[in-house]
């Protein structure tokens, strides 16, 4: 009997921790090369991930395990039932600078000073 309960409250655990897994990912496509404070990122797929706490956010290369980027975040304006990923880009002519990242209720400060240029924003599928 006392098997099966610590089983119950391990599946319950497991199961809650990948839905919380769930709600803190986000693939995206960005088509065009990009810059994060001065270094050059490639066009491609990209995974955001939050922690369980809701402090550390983390942009990584989907096909290339080298290329990964990780922020201290804070609260951010969200609706709780839509955990999507937004990047918010500064655009000077072909050069695309990250100005911040938001996945769900977790935002980045302003990773660049924002030029006088339009901005192209990023959404997750």
């Amino acid at each position: 009997m006392r098997i099966m309960i610590h089983t119950a409250v391990l599946a319950t655990a497991f199961l809650c921790a990948t839905a919380a897994f769930a709600a803190n990912r986000a693939e995206v496509t960005i088509p065009f090369n990009f810059v994060i404070h001065g270094h050059n990122y490639p066009a491609g797929q990209y995974v955001a991930t939050g922690d369980a706490f809701h402090n550390v956010l983390t942009l990584s290369s989907a096909t290339n395990t080298k290329i990964s980027v990780r922020w201290i975040t804070g609260p951010a304006d969200s609706n709780p039932g839509n955990e999507k990923l937004i990047l918010n880009f500064d655009d000077q002519g072909s050069r695309h600078n990250l100005r911040a990242v938001q996945l769900g209720a977790q935002v980045t400060t302003k990773l660049d000073t924002p030029p006088r240029h339009e901005a192209t924003r990023v959404a997750a599928r």
